[in-house]
């Protein structure tokens, strides 16, 4: 009887990885050596509680495949050097060491139990694979860039725990334990800019306290924290500390590249790449969902990046065109000028007679769709408003069509994004409720934060692409870092869409 089991899309990734090591012919080694990949790759990214949903998500979908034992994939049963199940075995009880204990589970002598983590791990493993290793990659690149940067990681949580006098957790219990509130901590993990503790409530009576409370955790750690839910486990925090700039890791083209390769996965109509999630994840999402959004924040916040990369992955959808109000003449968007499908506008007078024609335009179409035509007839056009407020201050009526196109763009195919790094109530608090996405970079205060979101947190935000996301389809925030590209980056993705 078989140990493990893949299934067809698993074994693809693994004939890839087996071509990336060179094997010139397929054998028994070669397959069972890409598993001990997968496992390794898993081992060294943020845990997952063993009851989290999204081991179900991280993993691939397909028709069975082939069998391996213990005896490829751990060793089990060789001789010493060769043997390592013990060694796995071991750090999988370190990862899940409180869970195993509550639910007193021996994985040292329950196989089946131990078999079915191991499983997930593997099942994770070769999903991030074929999430981020393409057969044009090097494949002992790609090694570098993934494996030696997780255990450089663990080093550095090894070295902030050792500098934080064993670590945040012990400060957030005794904090809590003062104000009546019990909890245990599921894990610690490394994040781009946060140092994150995971922590589940030991009463859910205290939820209600909890958020209370926690709203004075700054003061207590003398550092900004933010604090999400984590989705679908409950009780369960995602507790976010920020570390200092010069410990910041930044993100560029290769993870932009690994966002595309996951949105070209999705069946998305208008697909966009945000960013990347304090779990290190791709944050995608349809705009056709959406269906308009809403970027607001300060001046250095990253909104003019965020907004190019929401471009550029636009550009990749069929049957688009696109139209930008710049108030800076177009200089914001200078990369993208000349380009067939994108049209900018850079003056007050063009751009509000604009914005009334396409308000006439979704008439047009509501009216033809009436008479019979349908809507695939009709290609999506986006628009996007950079600096609304100036746009609105030079024409009061421009308001009155942006609301409009608000509440009835979305099934005519048009959508629209609007950005400002002015938070004012009397025009974004009035078209927030037409735009039911929002994305909120940094902010001054916590009340340009519930402008933006009806939510405070925007004014914890580190800014340079830090920022919260709230989706249509979502009542929850999601925190993200967004993604860097360089003038000639930008250029040379614009080329590769051509």
């Amino acid at each position: 009887m078989a140990d493990f089991n893949t299934n067809h899309r698993e074994e693809l990734v693994i004939s890839r990885v087996r071509e990336g090591f060179d094997f010139k012919e397929e054998n028994d080694f070669s397959k069972y050596f890409a598993l001990r990949v997968a496992l390794a790759w898993a081992l060294n990214v943020p845990c997952l509680p063993l009851e989290s949903p999204d081991w179900e998500r991280k993993r691939l979908e397909g028709e069975r495949g082939k069998e391996y034992h213990l005896e490829q994939i751990t060793g089990k049963g060789k001789d010493k050097k060769e043997d390592f199940d013990l060694l796995i075995r071991s750090m999988l009880y370190i990862k899940h060491k409180e869970e195993l204990d509550r639910e007193k589970k021996d994985i040292f002598s329950d196989e089946k139990e131990y078999l079915k983590i191991l499983s997930r791990y593997i099942q994770r493993g070769l999903y991030e694979l074929d999430n981020t290793y393409k057969s044009s990659d090097c494949f002992y690149q790609w090694c570098l860039d993934n494996l030696s940067l997780s255990f450089k990681q663990e080093r550095q949580i090894k070295e902030n725990l050792k500098n934080n006098d064993a670590g945040y957790f012990p400060k957030l219990q005794d904090y809590f334990k003062k104000q009546g509130i019990g909890i245990r901590l599921i894990n610690e993990e490394d994040s781009y800019r946060h140092h994150i503790c995971k922590i589940e409530l030991l009463d859910s009576a205290k939820i209600q306290a909890f958020k209370t409370k926690s709203q004075y955790l700054d003061g207590e750690l003398g550092q900004s924290i933010c604090i999400e839910q984590v989705k679908g486990i409950s009780r369960t925090y995602s507790v976010q500390i920020s570390k200092p700039k010069e410990q910041w890791r930044k993100l560029g083209l290769s993870e932009f590249k690994q966002g595309l390769e996951v949105l070209h996965k999705q069946n998305f109509e208008l697909g966009v790449f945000a960013g990347m999630s304090v779990e290190k994840e791709p944050v995608c999402f349809d705009l056709k969902a959406a269906p308009h959004l809403l970027v607001a924040g300060q001046t250095g916040g990253g909104k003019s990046i965020l907004l190019k990369n929401i471009l550029l992955c636009l550009l990749r959808n069929q049957n688009i065109e696109i139209f930008i109000i710049d108030p800076k003449a177009g200089a914001s968007f200078a990369e993208f000028s000349g380009r067939e499908n994108i049209e900018i506008l850079g003056d007050v007078d063009s751009a509000n007679a604009f914005v009334e024609s396409l308000a006439k335009e979704m008439d047009f179409r509501y009216a033809a769709h009436e008479q019979g035509q349908s809507w695939d007839n009709f290609s999506y056009k986006i628009l996007i408003i950079d600096e609304v407020n100036d746009l609105i201050m030079q024409d009061k009526e421009v308001l009155h069509f942006l609301k409009r196109l608000g509440v009835k763009g979305r099934e005519s195919k048009i959508h629209i994004i609007v950005a400002s790094q002015r938070p004012d109530f009397n025009t974004l608090g009035v078209l927030r409720s037409n735009l039911p996405s929002q994305i909120a970079l940094k902010v001054s205060n916590y009340k340009e934060s519930k402008i933006i979101l009806d939510e405070t947190g925007a004014e914890k935000l580190t800014g340079n692409g830090d920022m919260l996301i709230k989706l249509g389809d979502s009542s929850s925030l999601q925190r993200i870092i967004g993604i860097y590209l360089t003038e000639e980056e930008i250029q040379n993705q614009l080329k590769s869409i051509s």
